[in-house]
């Protein structure tokens, strides 16, 4: 029974999932090279990517809240009459890898990599194999990593439904 109620969940969801799955493939394929290669130097590129980052950071966190609070509903209200059949299984595994994988870049590696740059005075003028330079490129490919499989994951929940 498709209902306003149905209608605003629906748009909820995939809102949430827009912003998680378009924002961070618009982050890592057009604004990260862009400035990478438009900026004065790799430092300034860094400093500013990280402001972005950080903005996106809430926006995703929120949206994961939004995606968790709107499926629950569905499921109740809506999805789950008998036994749920594959597909929404599925669905729902898909959530979560999404979910733990942003959860984890976002509410965990991006801001403890920021926290290590503004901690470390001087921190682009330290030689790459200072320890701080070192802790701040694994939290960063683990992050992109993290990203990576938050938009596939993304990508299959959408395509499920």
């Amino acid at each position: 029974m498709e209902t306003l109620s149905f209608d605003l969940l629906q748009f909820l969801y995939h809102l949430a999932l827009a912003i998680l799955v378009g924002g961070s493939l618009v982050l890592g394929t057009a604004v990260a090279p862009v400035l990478f290669a438009s900026s004065r130097s790799r430092a300034e590129a860094g400093a500013l990517f990280g402001n972005v980052l950080a903005r996106f950071d809430g926006l995703a966190i929120f949206s994961v809240i939004v995606l968790t609070i709107t499926s629950v509903f569905k499921a109740l209200g809506f999805e789950v009459t008998a036994a749920p059949d594959t597909r929404l299984v599925l669905r729902w595994v898909a959530l979560v890898a999404l979910s733990v994988a942003t959860l984890y870049s976002s509410a965990w590696a991006n801001p403890v990599a920021r926290q290590i740059r503004a901690a470390t005075a001087g921190f682009d003028e330290q030689p790459q194999s200072s320890l701080a330079r070192i802790e701040f490129a694994k939290l960063h490919e683990r992050s992109r990593r993290a990203m990576s499989v938050a938009v596939v994951f993304g990508l299959v929940a959408l395509f499920l439904g």
